[in-house]
């Protein structure tokens, strides 16, 4: 499987096109996006969790691996002649190792991706959540406050027909003392 990095100036999808046959045609693969410029948001996913916006800023900035690229040398003297031979070496061995690094860059800006929208999945579900608390905290407490006032009502009744039964049970019961029946 080859993967072709082709750069436009352009958003208009024919342009695009243009520049993906340019490079079919021709047979170059181009070079990756250098990092940090991924197509994924650059904005934190929440501004609360730092660490999460740290590390997600990070992954964004860092998912691609470049196949061109070498350790540079600072040793003085040999510096040049150390760099020189690395991008030797690793023109003279793109074709082995370019493979794996696509690959590994298919992957990590898989893993971004995901986790990018996993992120926003999660920020939508706290702000639904908070929609949802705060819209049915003042139904729930109305019916709450509607079911107490049912049943202090329905404590009234219940206290009143109580005190009718205790009424006609002492009527009976004076009855009964006195000897008349009714």
């Amino acid at each position: 499987m080859t993967i072709y990095w082709v750069n436009t100036d352009s958003d208009n999808a024919l342009d695009l096109m243009t520049a993906v046959e340019r490079a079919l045609e021709s047979g170059a693969t181009g070079t990756p996006p250098p990092p940090g410029m991924s197509s994924a948001p650059a904005t934190p996913t929440d501004s609360g969790d730092a660490y999460l916006a740290e590390n997600m800023a990070l992954a964004r900035a860092t998912w691609t691996v470049d196949p061109h690229r070498i350790v540079v040398s600072s040793r003085p003297g040999v510096a040049a002649a150390i760099n020189a031979f690395q991008r030797l070496a690793r023109r003279a061995t793109w074709w082995y190792a370019l493979p794996q690094w696509l690959q590994i860059s298919e992957f990590h800006g898989a893993v971004v991706r995901a986790l990018d929208a996993l992120a926003e999945k999660e920020r939508l579900l706290g702000i639904r959540v908070r929609e949802i608390e705060q819209m049915r905290l003042p139904a729930h407490l109305f019916a709450l406050q509607q079911q107490v006032a049912g049943l202090r009502t329905e404590r009234d009744l219940l206290e009143r027909r109580v005190a009718e039964l205790e009424a006609r049970l002492a009527t009976l019961d004076n009855h009964a003392s006195t000897g008349t029946t009714t």
